[in-house]
């Protein structure tokens, strides 16, 4: 096959998957086109639209409160012109976020399983015949599950484990206690006495046990059955033991494991069938979209006879999954795609230094080749702690070990690694500025001299790609690079909604578990918090997890935990984790796309970096120090491939005349039209906030003015192309979708490499 023949060309050892992701939001954009096509949104399109059972039903599922405002109007209650014009641009956002963004989120984007074929061919059979799969969020069953606890009747019976972080320091022991403000989390390290009553009572609740058998255990001529008892209610409260109900994050979903917990478990009857009535309802729930945000009070109303608080908008939780007609990719989309990665993978360097990187450097000079357990080496006090650079600012151990960044410079200098590359596209920048062009085309030719290293990429991995069609037919691909440190990562989270969703993601981490059979491929199971749960939710996946703060499903056998990983540094080169119970080496994985270096705890933060040890976490394309100093950066084109949008970085001066002529409807059109032409805007672009992105048509004056509601008081703001304007691939009768593909890969001759060496 010619893409076998592209693959050795090149020495590309990475073969796709074959299936592929699809994914696209709930309506098409010919509807937002059709909703913003005069120049401007009158207030009976808006309550048009503000009744459509399905846009009903997703604005509920996003923000109740919002729901609530936008009926309040509908009645006519609402008689505050500023606060209905808030209410105007509130809906116009989420209208532009379900016709143009496909990341899933609630009703308003979904995805489907497709596979490859010879050609491109994507129907959909439209947004009412979607499927989708509800279920009761992270943060009330969290809270519900620590009720259940605080139950005596039902803590009487339960079985209490060891809190998952014990490490044993000197003649103490340490773990990390956790307290919820707000409903958020707030972790501290504890430090209690070793005593041999409490070694006696860790060690025989390791395979769990009742409170009440614990106690007999101290029972003795000295201590009472009422003292024994209450050193065994001390040590629940402070957290040193923890309830089977402890929150989970791996296998069954949450709701599914705390009945499990009950059926064996008497005097809870009443409790389980209100449980069970509860998943019942959510399952009617999903044999429609479109359904009255009624159902969903009614089911709130039925669960406050647990008596449990919730807030109304952090009860459901929903995904989408599409459904098809037609659903085939063609093969060449993936040639195109392999010729891409092969050029990035020689634009992207390795990181200089990382945070794992310079733990392995702190570590050598302390430990040299000594293996030490995992916890010491990460406790601050007898170890080196994790993230070494972290010395900046003052910390306050009053106010939770904040730390407070020294005051900053009003103009921040910019360390930047400069390389030929840069160099490179500095000039092309400069002649593109020159002639006036909207458009860099940049050839292999011009970078036939930089490395093809393809041996510290991940196992698999998975890039994100956007298929657009032109008038006259012909494909164009968006695509900027990809990585991750398995190609399950995007896929985790959604598995429990979709079988066919859940089969290929268990196809990927089967593979990379080939790939290393003499490794322990491990699941990070943690929970940094309970809304957190809702993105780390995903079925058992791999053979063996690492518990830490949260409960894993797993056997004895099949769980390492903290105290069973010890940590070394080999030649001064790599960080090696190995279970001493197995004695093999293991590698940790978060098979989800969780941010988890943002405010984490040492240990998980450890982890999950040990992932993509001694590799590239991926390949990409972008601008670098070029990327925010310029009003106006030109697309750049590699072939068919679209490797970087146009991207407009406006300051408050550019909007200045809108932002005056914004009540005038003739002088804000003119406003509009001296902008676009001075910088060549387009009539669609993209309000990119982070990984946010919104919506806006120039053609329409409600849109406009939405935009600069949302920006008129920041300082800059960055505008990108939306690439979709003219036609799309993805179709439903005569409209057209926007859409995102997933294509993952896997490295064949490693895997090729393993099973001869295992033979």
């Amino acid at each position: 096959m010619f893409n076998d023949k592209l693959r050795q060309m090149s020495n590309n050892p990475y073969k796709n998957f074959s299936k592929y992701i699809l994914r696209t939001p709930l309506f098409s954009f010919s509807s937002y086109q059709k909703f913003t096509a005069n120049s401007e949104i009158k207030d009976e399109d808006f309550k048009e639209i503000c009744k459509n059972p399905i846009v009903r039903e997703a604005l509920f599922l996003a923000s109740p409160s919002l729901f609530e405002e936008m009926n309040r109007w509908l009645d006519g209650e609402m008689d505050d012109d500023k606060k209905v014009e808030k209410l105007r641009y509130s809906i116009l956002k989420y209208i532009s976020r379900m016709s143009s963004r496909c990341t899933p989120f609630g009703l308003f984007a979904g995805c489907s399983v497709g596979e490859f074929g010879e050609e491109t061919d994507i129907k959909l059979k439209g947004s009412a015949k979607n499927k989708r799969h509800t279920r009761l969020d992270m943060n009330y069953l969290v809270a519900l599950s620590q009720d259940l606890v605080r139950n005596k009747k039902i803590r009487e019976q339960l079985l209490f484990y060891p809190n998952s972080s014990i490490y044993k320091a000197g003649p103490q022991l340490r773990y990390i206690e956790y307290k919820y403000f707000n409903s958020r989390r707030h972790h501290h390290i504890v430090a209690v006495d070793d005593t041999e009553y409490l070694a006696v009572v860790l060690e025989r609740a390791s395979h769990g046990a009742s409170l009440s058998t614990l106690a007999s255990l101290l029972v003795d001529d000295e201590i009472t059955l009422e003292e024994a008892t209450e050193f065994i209610e001390e040590l629940v409260s402070s957290q040193l033991l923890i309830s089977e109900l402890e929150p989970s994050v791996s296998g069954p979903e949450f709701l599914d494991q705390i009945c499990s917990v009950l059926e064996r478990l008497e005097g809870v009857d009443g409790l389980l069938t209100a449980l069970k009535e509860a998943d019942k309802k959510i399952n009617e729930i999903d044999q429609s979209i479109g359904n009255n945000p009624q159902v969903y009070l009614e089911l709130s109303e039925f669960l406050q006879k647990l008596e449990t608080d919730f807030e109304l908008k952090f009860m459901f939780q929903t995904d989408m999954v599409l459904e098809n007609t037609k659903n085939t990719l063609s093969q060449s989309i993936v040639e195109d795609v392999q010729k891409g990665f092969s050029l990035l993978n020689r634009l992207t360097f390795p990181p200089a230094a990382t945070t794992l990187t310079k733990f392995r450097d702190a570590f050598h000079e302390r430990f040299e080749e000594r293996e030490v357990p995992l916890s010491t080496a990460l406790d601050v006090e007898i170890g080196i702690g994790y993230k070494q650079d972290q010395g900046a600012g003052d910390v306050n151990p009053l106010v939770d070990n904040i730390v407070i960044p020294g005051r900053q410079a009003k103009h921040q200098a910019m360390e930047i690694r400069w390389t030929p590359i840069n160099t490179y596209f500095q000039d092309k920048l400069i002649e593109a500025f020159k002639n006036d062009d909207y458009i860099i085309k940049i050839t292999e030719e011009d970078f036939k001299d930089y490395d093809l290293n393809w041996d510290d990429l991940p196992d698999t991995l998975s890039c994100m790609i956007e298929i657009l069609e032109d008038a006259n037919g012909e494909h164009k691909i968006k695509y900027s690079g990809g990585g991750g440190s398995s190609a399950a990562n995007l896929l985790g989270r959604f598995c429990h909604g979709d079988q066919a969703l859940f089969d290929y993601t268990q196809e990927m981490v089967d593979m990379e578990a080939e790939m290393n059979q003499n490794k322990i491929l491990a699941e990070i199971v943690h929970l940094p918090e309970s809304r957190v749960g809702n993105i780390l939710m995903r079925p058992d996946l791999r053979d063996y997890e690492i518990p830490y703060l949260a409960k894993s499903i797993k056997d004895e056998e099949h769980q390492l935990p903290i105290d069973d990983l010890m940590v070394s540094v080999k030649s001064h080169r790599k960080v090696l984790l190995r279970s001493k119970k197995h004695n093999k080496e293991i590698v940790p994985h978060l098979t989800n796309a969780h941010n988890y270096s943002h405010n984490s705890l040492p240990i998980y933060h450890f982890l999950a970096d040990m992932q993509t040890q001694g590799i590239r976490s991926g390949v990409g394309f972008g601008l670098g120090p070029f990327a925010n100093e310029y009003p106006f950066l030109p697309r750049v084109e590699f072939n068919n491939l679209i490797l970087h949008d146009a991207t407009w970085n406006l300051k408050k001066s550019h909007i200045q005349p809108l932002l005056k002529a914004k009540k005038d409807n003739n002088k804000l059109a003119e406003a509009v039209k001296a902008l676009r032409d001075s910088l060549k805007i387009p009539q669609y672009v993209m309000l990119a906030d982070g990984d946010n992105e919104l919506l806006v048509n120039f053609g329409n004056l409600t849109s406009v003015r939405m935009l600069l509601d949302t920006v008129g008081k920041r300082g800059a703001f960055k505008l990108t192309e939306f690439l979709f304007s003219e036609r799309g691939v993805v179709k439903e009768g005569d409209e057209y979708y926007t859409n995102q593909v997933v294509i993952s890969f896997y490295n064949e001759q490693k895997l090729t490499q393993s099973k001869q060496s295992n033979e």
